[in-house]
């Protein structure tokens, strides 16, 4: 049964504009053919917990008016995020990102009366009670917005800044540089110099046109976009909780992953992302209670930008996303050898990410194969350094993406504590989640046998 849903109060409802006169009057960026793959997807949302033990009176005359003009330089330098995604006037299948001087973020502020601490916590949460702080990002037909921002108080205990980000806008690498710019500038209370975002689409070379083919498939996707009919897994009933791999543990998962490999005659990319999904993944097949006869599979975002010709620079703000596909029998993921067999499928999948850029036109066709099996995607990366995103409270005691619960992916992150370590966030039903649990530990338990 749905728990209750936490007493929230919205308190105010406003939009953050760039700083008057620094932007452009307007600004167009087209879609490259990266930005219309994910069109489909719902806005990612992240949760950022800090504590702060302040009253609501003292939270919205000291901290909030120094949230708002940071996000206000901030939205300076990225200023597409106050803008929109439209069809090009006059064009038939041509997108772009959309920006005229004056647009504003939706900036939500929220006063909640539930346990900090608690929804701040590593153990399993109903997720339900996590949505009301996630902000909601407004549908509009003639100008889609990108990001919406809400900022709710715990009085006296602590304060969560949640974003939704419209996942056309840009990737999580984009995403999480306006992040740390957003906090810098609030520590500082000047714009920060570095890295400056680069706009510039003629950067990803589309020789092959794939940017029409890829509008073609999309195109009974846009008007489900722009009317919220994607579907999501319904989150009612789901439980939500964090597990963290320590350096330990990953230096001997890598020791038995590679003594296994070395006794098969084989090799693969074997790092720490990998060994840290195979093991999740063989607990999520165990959890789900898959039939043995089936064959599943993990879903590997990764960043493109330093693998397609000519490389992108790191500052490049847009999507440069794609995709490989590991996948295994289950009859064989449940073997005792299964962390093995499932490394070996992941590390091979990302050896190909090279070979993927060459068959971009299939990436629908493979997506569109997956329905209706049973699979698991990741969101997030320990590259994004979420746990330095700091502004003027230390580092968050938590961050959660909350939208990994409706696409059914588990959320990854850098370790709050343990350096070199792994955070694991994922949703189960309660039952599932129990028999994860047992799986996940009992697993460390013998690993320091």
């Amino acid at each position: 049964m749905a728990s209750t849903p936490l007493p929230t109060k919205i308190l105010e409802s406003s939009r953050i504009a760039p700083l008057p006169g620094t932007t452009p009057d307007h600004a167009s960026l087209p879609f490259t053919y990266f930005d219309i793959f994910w069109i489909n997807l719902p806005p990612v949302e992240r949760l950022f917990f800090y504590r702060y033990p302040h009253p609501t009176t003292h939270f919205l005359s000291s901290l909030l008016p120094s949230l708002k003009s940071s996000l206000s330089l901030a939205l300076k330098t990225y200023y597409p995020l106050a803008g929109g995604f439209r069809q090009i006037p006059g064009t038939d299948d041509s997108l772009e990102l959309y920006y005229v001087e004056g647009d504003a973020v939706p900036f939500t502020v929220a006063e909640c009366s539930g346990q900090f601490e608690d929804l701040a916590s590593y153990h399993e949460r109903d997720v339900s009670q996590l949505e009301c702080l996630v902000p909601v990002l407004p549908r509009q037909e003639e100008l889609q917005p990108l990001l919406a921002v809400q900022v709710t108080i715990f009085p006296g205990e602590g304060i969560v800044i949640g974003t939704s980000v419209h996942h056309t806008a840009c990737d999580g690498t984009s995403s999480m540089q306006f992040m740390h710019a957003w906090a810098e500038t609030c520590l500082s209370g000047s714009s920060v110099s570095s890295p400056v975002p680069i706009f510039d689409r003629s950067l990803i070379s589309d020789p092959s046109n794939n940017y029409s083919f890829f509008y073609n498939h999309v195109q009974s996707l846009l008007k489900s976009v722009r009317e919220g009919t994607i579907p999501a897994l319904e989150n009612s009933e789901l439980v939500l909780a964090t597990f963290t791999l320590r350096q330990e543990h990953i230096q001997r998962l890598k020791q038995l992953v590679l003594a296994k490999a070395d006794q098969s005659k084989t090799s693969f990319h074997c790092s720490t992302i990998v060994v840290a999904f195979a093991y999740i993944w063989t607990g999520f097949v165990r959890a789900k209670r898959i039939d043995n006869s089936s064959r599943v599979s993990l879903g590997i975002a990764a960043d493109f930008r330093a693998r397609i010709q000519p490389p992108l620079p790191k500052e490049y703000f847009g999507n440069c996303v794609g995709f490989c596909i590991a996948t295994a029998n289950v009859a064989d993921l449940v073997q005792d050898d299964g962390v093995f067999v499932a490394a070996e499928a992941v590390g091979k999948a990302i050896d190909q990410l090279i070979e993927r850029l060459k068959v971009v036109r299939k990436w629908f066709d493979e997506y569109a194969s997956l329905r209706g099996t049973p699979i698991l995607s990741v969101a997030g990366s320990p590259k994004f350094k979420v746990y330095d995103v700091d502004f003027g409270l230390g580092k968050p005691s938590k961050v959660e993406i909350i939208s990994a619960t409706k696409t059914g992916a588990m959320s990854v992150a850098e370790s709050r504590d343990q350096q070199g370590g792994i955070e694991i966030g994922i949703a189960f039903p309660k039952d599932e989640m129990d028999y994860f649990k047992k799986y996940f530990f009992d697993g460390l338990k013998n690993l320091s046998e």
